[in-house]
């Protein structure tokens, strides 16, 4: 299940270890690497909002008599056909979570293509990637 909707967040919630946040265009970004990534999507006028589309990658169930919450991922930037998840540190869950977020996008059939940029130089290359894809789709 796919939802777009932004979720208000709870005090405290969504801090990344180790990174600055910072306000660009009146949205609050977690790291100057995803305000980077903004600021060269918008650039280049690729639309990809900034986590407002949530995925649902495992259901809330009931397990004996314990109410078992649902799991849902927010990547950073989700485009047409891309997802963009800027991660400088990974923390210790973060490979568990991304996994069975890919697991969720294989058995949903949902063909996106993944971009991890981990610093400025690999944003800059992703978005020439998705340019030179577009250029290639549209010809």
């Amino acid at each position: 299940m796919v939802r777009k909707l932004r979720p208000k967040k709870k005090k405290g919630e969504g801090k990344v270890k180790n990174a600055t946040p910072i306000i660009i265009d009146g949205i609050h970004f977690k790291s100057k690497l995803e305000g980077y990534c903004y600021e060269q999507l918008k650039k280049y006028n690729i639309i990809a909002p900034y986590e407002e589309v949530r995925f649902e990658i495992l259901p809330a169930f009931t397990y004996g008599d314990e109410n078992v919450r649902r799991m849902s991922y927010t990547p950073d930037f989700v485009g047409k056909d891309f997802i963009i998840e800027c991660k400088g540190l990974v923390s210790d869950s973060f490979p568990l979570r991304y996994k069975l977020f890919k697991y969720f996008l294989h058995s949903e059939n949902l063909q996106y293509k993944l971009y991890m940029p981990r610093n400025r130089r690999n944003v800059d290359e992703v978005i020439q990637q998705i340019l030179n894809e577009t250029i290639h789709s549209s010809s």
